[in-house]
């Protein structure tokens, strides 16, 4: 197995310094997948799972858009969904990664088969591309050829050169080739990314930092991160200070400083910088970086992230203000920015082995990430919404290229990552899981029994070739009071005194055959919505409680090729007529009551209003598929029921017949919403207003919106009554209105709607209307909030 090098804390030199990097401390290291095998469980089922799944996808369409781009003939079509919509290529990068992930952590000759060749193919790209460059952008000469040049001046939050997040997309490739080397030992893939690094170091030669910040501005991955890498694998600085050169300063800086300005922005955009943060700072780099890293983990976790360890409302950090967003909303946390979360965890873990890390660690992945895979076709999940009675979709093997199919890929092979780590001579145990360790320098193998959340114990047994003198570190949870933790070893009771998230160590010398066994008991907890005291979600131990409530209008359960198949797009039931709690706060525990004979199932018919829902059952969330649930529950005093249930039915009413007439929308400002509605524009910005997105430009900016069957529309636009501009509204280029503003009502957000005349719709090529908003003289189109197409409201 190929030693890693990433886990070794180097030395930054003075610039002009030749010496090469080196050591300078121990680390605490996380195990190799091939150290850790799983054992029975759910998630040894899922990492095979994802294996048949990973199978079923075929190299050379993944490849084809890598060969389009150097000149070459493809060997197949290329893939559709996001893969022919602007973003080619980004999928194999990530499957690049899962398939080395997978040929270590299940030894499967398959899958490093599958990697070689497409290692194989990307190089013989890279030498047809002749510069050291290889990827699938689309028009990628054309692209890098105008970044050298300092083009474009302006860069927007998903849109560089007319490109969707190119340096995104090609970040996934240095990804997948580090972990083709790093973890699936091919050589050839070292090469290939080395030299697409020295391409990027000499692109970026001809950039200002100003015109690289600039740039940055676009989402650009974890770019800092893999160049970072890079200095880690051949030991030459001149790579880390590239990585420094695109570490994005606009949210680095505030970090560093213990500044949250957080709030509205795109959340996943975010976190692959932060890794980046603490990926330079490891490995020598500036303090800052890491006290910047450690800061955001600590808002996002602690202040930005719901009972199952995600975060984001479709797709944005949230304010204070917004978490009812997360009740009103389709689009709950996105499986991506958990994926990330876990990986800025590892790297903050091997910094300071602090037990709050592996808390966080264990509440996502047991119950957001492991939900995120549909357990018997396999298929992922973009959306995990929180809102009552609504439900997830999965992705359609070969169909969807979603970032979250991606990061899924990769989800389920690393399940062995992060039960167990190491010092010199101390041996941490992270996560109560099934599996068995082989800690080769220490002569150690550790086998981990356990059907844990199931039942409530572990146990770890020492093989080892000679006695050891070794600390064995076992975390305490969070979910664990001082008391009730008990460990024997050898059937002997071990004396302990430790406090939940903290570890008990234990140091002592072992002997082969010795044994520990760990009680686990489990209780009862209610957590809020991070500022929203009156929604509550359950957790047995660290297990989040769900209950299904039907199977009924689940459109698009499994997304197609459709360019918005991944949300839930059915319809919403209303929140007047979901269950809710009727109690008070400190009894809920006690109404929570287990179901003889079943495991892990409670009811709570005590505390449930109307009384149709009684013979709802909570079970774990992970295990919860097809179907609608609850996730979040309104709590309510007994004496405020009615008029709860009043208030409620009376904004419901509004909000979903808004809901029912919207044939379309856009969200201005925000990534994907305009992603997905071909957004262009020349001369336009976007900004937060009262914590909502807006756009708006010295020129003009235009949105594609369906109008599918319908006929009589209306479009609804968004204004802040305080503006004062002047604009055209135009609809596949025919004017449409007017617009003077003149601070209609101050302080206020407007809606105001224009007729669409019905020959505009009749002439419109496959329902397609083109919007714009174009600029009078010396005025500003917009700012826009809100744009949707609407039909009768009913």
């Amino acid at each position: 197995m190929l030693v890693r090098p990433l886990s070794v804390l180097l030395i930054v030199l003075p610039l002009g310094a030749t010496q090469s990097l080196q050591a300078t401390a121990e680390q605490i290291e996380l195990l190799d997948l091939a150290d850790v095998k799983l054992l029975d469980g759910p998630f040894l089922h899922a990492c095979q799972l994802n294996r048949d799944q990973l199978l079923t996808y075929y190299p050379d369409r993944l490849l084809a858009p890598f060969l389009e781009e150097a000149g070459l003939e493809p060997k197949a079509p290329r893939y559709p969904n996001w893969e022919s919509m602007g973003l080619a290529g980004h999928t194999a990068g990530h499957y690049l990664s899962a398939l080395a992930n997978t040929a270590d952590a299940l030894d499967d000759q398959e899958c490093r088969e599958r990697l070689d060749y497409m290692i194989s193919e990307l190089a013989r790209a890279q030498d047809a591309n002749g510069n050291g460059y290889v990827g699938g952008i689309p028009r990628s000469k054309e692209l890098w050829e105008g970044v050298t040049r300092g083009e474009p001046a302006s860069a927007d939050g998903f849109s560089l050169g007319n490109r969707w997040v190119p340096f995104y997309n090609l970040h996934k490739t240095y990804a997948g080739l580090r972990d083709a080397y790093l973890v699936g030992g091919n050589n050839q893939a070292k090469e290939v990314l080395v030299k697409l690094t020295d391409w990027i170091s000499k692109l970026a030669e001809n950039l200002s930092d100003n015109q690289l910040q600039t740039i940055l501005n676009t989402e650009h991955g974890g770019m800092n991160e893999v160049l970072a890498d890079v200095a880690a694998i051949t030991g030459d600085d001149k790579y880390l200070r590239l990585a420094e050169r695109f570490s994005h300063r606009v949210i680095l800086d505030p970090l560093a400083a213990g500044e949250d300005r957080l709030n509205g922005l795109h959340a996943n955009t975010q976190v692959p910088k932060v890794i980046g943060f603490e990926q330079i700072a490891s490995l020598g780099g500036p303090q800052k970086y890491h006290e910047a890293a450690l800061f955001f983990w600590d808002r996002v976790v602690n202040q930005r992230s719901i009972a199952i360890g995600g975060n984001s409302i479709s797709e944005h950090f949230p304010s204070s203000e917004q978490s009812f967003g997360w009740i009103e909303n389709r689009e709950g946390p996105e499986t991506c920015n958990t994926y990330n979360m876990l990986r800025l965890t590892e790297k903050l873990f091997e910094s300071d082995p602090a037990a709050r890390f592996a808390d966080f660690y264990e509440r996502a992945l047991w119950n957001h990430i492991l939900s995120t895979q549909h357990p018997e076709h396999g298929g992922y999940v973009y959306f995990t919404p929180a809102r009552p009675r609504h439900y997830r979709v999965y992705s359609h093997v070969g169909q969807a290229f979603w970032c979250c199919v991606g990061t899924g890929m990769e989800n389920h092979t690393k399940y062995g990552q992060f039960i167990y780590a190491h010092g010199d001579t101390d041996l941490y145990v992270n996560l109560f899981l099934a599996s068995r360790l082989t800690w080769q320098e220490q002569g150690l193998e550790l086998t981990q029994e356990t059907n844990f959340p199931d039942e409530s114990q572990t146990q770890l047994t020492f093989k080892l070739d000679q006695p050891r003198k070794l600390t064995l570190k076992l975390r305490h949870p969070w979910w664990i009071s001082r008391e009730v933790l008990s460990i024997s070893i050898n059937g002997e009771e071990y004396p302990n005194n430790s406090k939940p998230t903290s570890y008990v160590a234990i140091d002592r010398e072992w002997h082969d055959g010795d044994r520990v066994e760990v009680s686990l008991p489990m209780h009862t907890t209610v957590q809020s919505l991070p500022y929203l005291d009156d929604y509550v979600a359950f957790l047995h131990g660290p297990i989040v409680l769900a209950a299904e409530t039907g199977t009924e209008n689940l459109a698009g359960l499994v997304a197609g090729e459709g360019r918005m198949d991944h949300v839930a797009t059915g319809p919403l039931e209303s929140l007047d007529d979901a269950p809710m709690l009727v109690a008070d706060r400190a009894e809920l525990p006690a109404i929570v009551k287990p179901v003889p004979g079943e495991s892990l199932t409670f009811t709570l018919a005590d505390a449930i209003r109307p009384d149709k829902y009684n013979s709802l059952r909570l079970i774990p969330f992970f295990r919860l598929h097809d179907a609608r649930y609850m996730l979040y529950w309104r709590l309510v005093s007994p004496d405020k029921y009615e008029q709860v249930l009043a208030d409620m039915k009376q904004a419901e009413e509004v909000r979903l017949a808004l809901d029912r007439a919207t044939v379309d929308s856009v969200s201005p400002g925000e990534q994907q919403p305009e992603a997905e509605h071909n957004f262009r524009g020349e001369r336009t910005s976007t900004g937060v207003w009262q914590d909502r997105h807006f756009r708006h430009a010295e020129e003009w900016f235009s949105y594609d919106l369906q109008a599918g069957d319908s006929r009589d529309l209306k479009l609804r636009v968004t204004y802040f009554g305080s503006d004062r501009r002047k604009f055209d509204i135009k609809i596949n280029d025919e004017l449409l209105t007017d617009v003077d503003l003149e601070a209609p009502k101050p302080g206020e957000f407007v809606d105001v709607d224009y007729d669409i005349p019905r020959e505009f719709i009749e002439s419109a090529a496959d329902g397609k209307l083109t919007v714009k908003f174009s600029a009078k003289p010396d005025s500003t189109a917009g700012g826009i909030f809100d744009v949707r197409l609407l039909k009768e409201m009913k």
